[in-house]
């Protein structure tokens, strides 16, 4: 596959409605960065360097963990908001009251 649109046609036969398109071009992607650079990791280096490229993705892929989805958060609050220019931020987490003062005229 060579880009979105080679994708896109595959689409249109109707054979591949429940497959999540946008996530195979960006693992294509992924896939393509990574391996330009292990190539340049042999060009520089030799077998050792092109592994030592690869070692990396592998000890990264570790440390991160699998790729997250986005995280909505969403709050409601009853009233309209205030404003913190001059009243500040006033909030409380648990029993912690946390407070701000507005921020002084002259500064920017």
């Amino acid at each position: 596959m060579e880009n979105a649109d080679d994708l896109a046609e595959l689409v249109a036969w109707g054979e591949f409605d429940d497959v999540d398109f946008d996530a195979i071009v960006r693992e294509e992607r992924l896939a393509a960065q990574r391996l330009s650079s292990i190539e340049a990791g042999r060009r520089k280096g030799g077998v050792a360097g092109a592994a030592i490229a690869a070692a990396m993705f592998v000890v990264g892929e570790i440390y991160e963990g699998p790729p997250k989805d986005d995280i909505e958060i969403a709050m409601e609050a009853s009233g309209e908001p205030g404003d913190i220019d001059r009243e500040g931020i006033r909030f409380s987490i648990g029993e912690v009251e946390l407070r701000t003062r507005p921020p002084d005229p002259g500064v920017t």
